[in-house]
C-alpha cells in the first residue's frame, strides 16, 4: 500500500505546503485545527508536495476552524479525484467513423486530501491543486454542475497536457451508430472513478496518476451513454489503486424538492 506524506505538528506553529498552484496553511491549537488555502498568482506550480514554515498566511485570508479537542497532531496528504463531473473542452474536434471505436486520453484535476491521525484517519479538508472553472452540463432541469478543463483530446497518452498535478483518464468511444460522431468535448463523472499509480513508483504519490477508464457509447444522434469500465486486467500488474471512487452526495435540497414536486404533480 502506498504510504502518503505525513507531518507531526507542534502546537501554535503555522505550517505551509504547496502542490500544483495550491498553497495551504495549517496550525494546531489545543482544541482545534486552523487551516486556509489559496492560489497565489506569483507561485510557480509545484509538481511535488513541498513544505516549509517560513511563509506567513496572507492577512486577507481567513482561517477555517475545525474543533477537535483530542491529542492528534499529525496530518497526512493524499490525492483524490474531483467530487463531481468534469467537462474537458478542446480547441479542436475529434470524429469517430460509423461502427468504429477510438481511445482518447484527457487530464483530470486532482484534489489534495488532508487528514489527521494514524490508522483511523479523520478528514480535515480537501482542495483542488489548481483553481477550476465551473459550468453546467446537460439540460436546465436534469443537468448538473461540473468543473470545466481546457485540454487537447489526445489519441496518444504521451501527448496529454498534464498541468501541474493531473491524472490521465482513458476515454473509450464506441460508435455503434451509422453516423459519424463528432465532438470537441468529453464528460467524465470523475466522482465515480478510482485513482491509480504505478506499483514500482517510489517517488511522489502525486506523479503518474491514472483514473478509471470511461466508456462513451454512441447509439445514434444525441443518444449517448457514459459508464466506468471496471476491467483493468491489462494493467493490474502495473498499477495499484490509491483512492476509491466517491460516494455520490445527495442533491441539494432545492433539487430534491423540485424532483418531488414533479412526481407529485406529474408535471
Amino acid at each position: 500500500m502506498t504510504r502518503f506524506p505525513r507531518w507531526e505538528l507542534e502546537p501554535g506553529v503555522v505550517y505551509h505546503w504547496t502542490l500544483g498552484t495550491l498553497s495551504i496553511w495549517i496550525s494546531r491549537t489545543t482544541a482545534d485545527w486552523l487551516y486556509a488555502w489559496s492560489y497565489p498568482q506569483t507561485v510557480e506550480p509545484a509538481t511535488d508536495l513541498t513544505f516549509d514554515t517560513e511563509v506567513p498566511k496572507p492577512e486577507d485570508l481567513a482561517w477555517t476552524r475545525v474543533i477537535a479537542p483530542d491529542e492528534r497532531r499529525s496530518v497526512s496528504f493524499a490525492p483524490r479525484l474531483a467530487d463531481r463531473g468534469v467537462v474537458i473542452k478542446s480547441d479542436e474536434s475529434v470524429t469517430v467513423l460509423p461502427r468504429s471505436n477510438a481511445e482518447l486520453h484527457v487530464p483530470l484535476p486532482v484534489w489534495l486530501v488532508v487528514s489527521t491521525g494514524e490508522g483511523e484517519q479523520r478528514l480535515l479538508f480537501e482542495a483542488p491543486t489548481r483553481e477550476l472553472h465551473r459550468r453546467w452540463f446537460g439540460s436546465s432541469m436534469q443537468g448538473s454542475l461540473c468543473y470545466s478543463v481546457f485540454s487537447r483530446l489526445a489519441s496518444d497518452r504521451r501527448a496529454v497536457e498534464l498541468q501541474p498535478v493531473s491524472a490521465i483518464c482513458p476515454i473509450r468511444i464506441r460508435n455503434h451508430s451509422n453516423e459519424q460522431f463528432r465532438t470537441d468535448s468529453v464528460f467524465v463523472q470523475a466522482s465515480q472513478c478510482r485513482l491509480y499509480r504505478p506499483r514500482s513508483q517510489t517517488s511522489s504519490p502525486f506523479a503518474n496518476l491514472e483514473a478509471s477508464t470511461v466508456v462513451v457509447t454512441v447509439a445514434g444522434t444525441d443518444e449517448l451513454s457514459f459508464s466506468i469500465a471496471s476491467d483493468r486486467s491489462r494493467l493490474a500488474d502495473d498499477l495499484e489503486q490509491i483512492a476509491d471512487w466517491r460516494k455520490r452526495p445527495d442533491d441539494s435540497w432545492w433539487k430534491r424538492g423540485y424532483m418531488l414536486f414533479q412526481r407529485i404533480s406529474n408535471y
